[in-house]
């Protein structure tokens, strides 16, 4: 792809190339939370210093946070994950075209959800923070441009991924709502912070299985019918616990 460029975007990341340093050394407020204490005093200096809207801190924000999972998790060479990112990338293959029985499709399965993982907090802003991160590793220039380039390929077209990020919530639209993962899936006790559980689960199901969207408007009810119940096994498989009483569906 070609190094194309949003205005908007572009001016997002040169405020956080410039601020970067400012950013890191930001002293701390009245939170004992670390973090908190961080994007406090960082959000007073851009919204009451600088003058700007918060839409702008935030996305400002979200690169400068990015930039260090994106370098621990994509591009350090010394990393668990490098090879593998190599190998897809030289395979060329996209997920939706592998046979789900092949060990491609698992590997590439795996990628998905670890660059989903990685990116998702970013949101929108993940090609920027990917940029800054390149800038930061000062390497040769256009082995980080061939690089940015391959990574985009990946991430967008092999793995598919380019929308759901681009989306507002950054995850896709729940298959099954609580009312039905209780009537029928797993119909035991299930507490609090066991349904957070089960639903952290069915999303990487989910970004795994390519399946981002929750049939509305979809006429092919055989489809719909078929995803859910490989859901509902891969649940009712993945939570005994709570699988109890389950009925027949």
């Amino acid at each position: 792809p070609e190094l194309e460029w949003d205005i908007g975007k572009r001016r997002f990341l040169w405020y956080a190339a410039f601020l970067k340093p400012v950013y890191e050394l930001m002293p701390a407020g009245g939170d004992s939370n670390k973090k908190r204490k961080q994007e406090s005093s960082f959000y007073r200096l851009l919204d009451v210093s600088l003058k700007r809207p918060k839409v702008d801190v935030q996305s400002i924000e979200s690169i400068l946070k990015g930039v260090e999972p994106i370098q621990k998790m994509i591009l350090e060479e010394v990393n668990d994950n490098t090879d593998a990112i190599q190998s897809a990338i030289q395979s060329g293959a996209r997920l939706a075209d592998v046979s789900p029985q092949s060990s491609q499709w698992k590997d590439l399965s795996d990628q998905r959800w670890r660059m989903y993982s990685t990116l998702k907090p970013i949101g929108a802003m993940w090609k920027e923070a990917l940029i800054l991160a390149f800038a930061l590793s000062r390497k040769d220039i256009q082995d980080c441009v061939d690089k940015y380039k391959d990574l985009i390929i990946l991430i967008e077209d092999q793995l598919q991924l380019k929308s759901i990020l681009l989306e507002k919530s950054n995850k896709p639209t729940p298959l099954l709502n609580g009312s039905e993962i209780r009537q029928r899936a797993l119909r035991g006790h299930i507490d609090g912070r066991g349904f957070r559980r089960v639903m952290e689960a069915m999303e990487e199901w989910q970004i795994r299985n390519i399946i981002c969207h929750d049939f509305q408007g979809v006429d092919d009810d055989d489809e719909r019918n078929r995803t859910e119940t490989q859901l509902i096994d891969y649940l009712v498989t993945a939570f005994p616990e709570y699988a109890s009483d389950t009925m027949s569906r």
